[in-house]
């Protein structure tokens, strides 16, 4: 009994957890909302254990800016 109350407060406080840091990427985009769900945090893991080259490689694809084009008239 006691393992479901602690799951079950894990599972509240995650669940508060994805609500308050990532509802703000969902509302700015969308479409890229995934991206940022699932590269973020593979890409702190992976800086957090010495791969900072692969850290970033993930952080551009996770935030993939577009070009912008800057022709002038």
């Amino acid at each position: 009994m006691t393992e479901y109350i602690i799951i079950t407060i894990l599972i509240i406080s995650f669940s508060g957890f994805l609500y308050w840091a990532y509802l703000p990427d969902y509302k700015r985009n969308p479409k890229e909302f995934w991206r940022t769900l699932i590269g973020m945090p593979i890409g702190i893991l992976l800086g957090g254990i010495g791969f900072r080259s692969l850290n970033d490689q993930i952080r551009k694809w996770a935030v993939k800016k577009k070009k912008e084009n800057n022709t002038e008239k």
